[in-house]
């Protein structure tokens, strides 16, 4: 199994990114800086941190590495002063701060006269902070919600900061507080005797927005002073929609806060590439060389690639290029060449169908093999050896490409006698190139690459036991008389074949149906609208009127394939402007890879 985590091992060889990286983290001419490690969830962003860490440790002995997961402070109320106490802590335990111990301790006292601050500093803590820094960026130190709350914290808190307000904070403004604050932090720094604090702060983008926002103005207005570089790896994507909940656009204005605050806190911006689909397919075949090599034999048959530059050549790795590099090496296979054959022949023969299907995703590489791993030992639990592996892995593909036609061939497989008819005569029509419209998705070039993978001729198979292997997937799609009543039937044949003038008829009689006909009605319509099968303005329709459903909808329109088009944004719209809150997060993950900006910007009332 390849586990969902962060990885010292440069799979995706992003070892120059790491090296661009700390070289700038390392030149102290730079601090204070922060870079944005900017890419989708499942980019390897984790990744990539953890290779910028080990290059600031093994080449730099005056620069300190701190590694911080802004997810941990999700429950803080005060996720700023939680942030700033774990990075101070991070440094008390380090020895270069020996003797910089006591300015640490100071600025604990400091944090903990934080935590008395009351609603009404809240409400003027913006003004406060715009002062104190010289940067116009709002702040909001999280403080007590009621007086007994307030009495708590006082209480908790008040003997701490006691003997630090008597000796050297008596009479400080709260602007002072702030001011100090990073004056003591520098100082503390200087007193250390290091180049340079390097803070890598990875998860950002897993925080709830008003986390994302405490985290980055923590940053900004405490902790960013001379000799400090944060690096803070996240989906920007993600980051402006914290923003615009948090500040919404002003009616009337050009200006884009959202861009305007990102660019405000970080000054050097990364961006990680989506990986090619020769990429995806080399990581296939890599990910599954990993599992039959040792760690220490795999990461020389890693360098050996890097340096022979198969990476950065137009062509994919191929499974003999890999074997040789092996033998070249006397790397010795774990258990056995035998096994690895197995596994890696039926990889190798569908990575270039996968590779188009993951959008350039290293994390849905893995997921796609561990299920592969998954089915195939519980095929081996159920069936023993009488199941063949390249099916079952073949099927696999198919689910994924395009699941309409997973289930449509589950379906012509029920009624197999000596062969499975209807497949063969799609697939001899397809392969010679006859026009026919039922065969029209068979026929899409990716469809067609994945027909003619081996084994080619799968009509001949009753594949009874892979789609057992597989029922998870097979969708509700055929409407069983013991569950549905005769009135939730006639809805779905009438939603069959409806028009945008007879919509409004069919909602009504929806409506009517009991919430238990209503449940099984959608139980249908979620997986077409996933699989793009239902018109938007049913989709709206449907938003608008049923809202228990509001979230199951958005779901399976945020995980469905087809790109959106004008016509498709105006109903998005209406659905956009009835529940923005809902909605948004929706657009947001779509927007760049099925809705184009200018559609996006449209949606969302956004003036050109």
């Amino acid at each position: 199994m390849w586990l969902d985590n962060a990885s010292d091992i440069d799979i995706l060889f992003y070892g120059p990114y790491a090296k661009l990286i700390a070289d700038i983290a390392k030149d102290e001419t730079n601090n204070p800086l922060t870079i944005g490690v900017f890419g989708l969830w499942g980019a390897g962003k984790s990744t990539l941190l953890n290779l910028i860490d080990q290059q600031l440790n093994e080449e730099s002995t005056s620069i300190i590495c701190v590694k911080i997961n802004a997810w941990i402070f999700e429950g803080y109320e005060d996720a700023k002063t939680a942030l700033m106490e774990a990075l101070l802590k991070e440094l008390y335990n380090k020895q270069p701060f020996e003797k910089a111990k006591d300015g640490i301790k100071k600025l604990f006292q400091r944090i903990d006269l934080f935590k008395l601050a009351t609603s009404a500093v809240s409400v003027g803590a913006s003004v406060v902070a715009s002062v104190a820094t010289g940067n116009p960026l709002p702040i909001a130190m999280n403080v007590p919600r009621n007086v007994g709350e307030v009495a708590e914290v006082v209480k908790s808190a008040a003997e701490k900061a006691q003997d630090a307000e008597d000796t050297y904070i008596k009479n400080e403004t709260t602007v002072d507080n702030i001011r100090n604050f990073r004056k003591d932090f520098e100082q503390m720094l200087i007193s250390a005797q290091i180049g340079n604090v390097v803070v890598i702060v990875d998860d950002l983008d897993r925080c709830t927005p008003e986390r994302i926002i405490d985290t980055l103005e923590a940053i900004k207005l405490f902790l960013s002073v001379e000799r400090t570089t944060f690096i803070i790896a996240a989906d920007e994507n993600v980051i402006q929609y914290a923003i615009r909940k948090k500040y919404p656009h002003i009616d009337g204005s050009d200006v884009e806060l959202s861009t305007e605050y990102i660019e405000k806190i970080i000054q050097l911006p990364i961006y990680i590439p989506e990986l090619s689909s020769k990429d995806i397919e080399n990581y296939l075949l890599l990910l599954v060389t990993q599992s039959y090599l040792s760690p220490d034999d795999f990461q020389s048959l890693l360098e050996k690639v890097y340096v022979e530059k198969y990476i950065v050549r137009d062509t994919r790795i191929t499974l003999p290029e890999i074997k040789s590099l092996i033998s070249d090496l006397h790397l010795k296979y774990v258990p056995s060449e035998a096994k690895f054959m197995e596994d890696v022949n039926i990889i190798d023969s569908i990575r270039d169908i996968v590779s188009s299907t993951l959008k350039g995703n290293p994390r849905q590489a893995k997921r796609f093999l561990n299920t592969f791993v998954t089915k195939k030992s519980l095929a081996q639990m159920y069936y023993g050896n009488d199941i063949d592996m390249r099916i079952l892995a073949k099927l696999l593909v198919l689910q994924k490409l395009d699941s309409d036609l997973f289930n449509q061939l589950n379906e012509w497989n029920k009624e197999f006698t000596l062969c499975n008819d209807k497949f063969k005569a799609m697939y001899n029509a397809v392969m010679a190139n006859t026009s026919n419209v039922e065969y029209t998705k068979w026929a899409i070039p990716s469809i067609r690459k994945w027909l003619e993978c081996e084994p080619k001729d799968i009509y001949t198979q009753r594949l009874d036991r892979y789609f057992y292997l597989t029922r998870e997937n097979l969708a509700r799609n055929i409407i069983d008389s013991q569950n549905f009543s005769i009135q939730a039937r006639q809805v779905l044949d009438q939603l069959g074949s409806v028009k945008e003038g007879t919509i409004s008829g069919v909602m009504e009689a929806m409506k009517a149906l009991p919430p238990v006909d209503i449940d099984n009605v959608f139980s249908v319509l979620l997986p077409r609208i996933e699989n793009g099968l239902l018109g938007y303005f049913v989709i709206k329709e449907l938003f608008l009127i049923f809202t228990p459903y509001q979230d199951k909808i958005l779901d399976a329109v945020g995980n469905a394939k087809q790109t959106i088009v004008l016509a498709d944004s105006v109903y998005l719209t209406a659905m956009y402007n009835a529940n923005t809150t809902k909605v948004l997060p929706t657009l947001v993950k779509m927007k760049g890879s099925r809705l184009s900006a200018r559609l996006y910007d449209r949606i969302i009332g956004k003036k050109g």
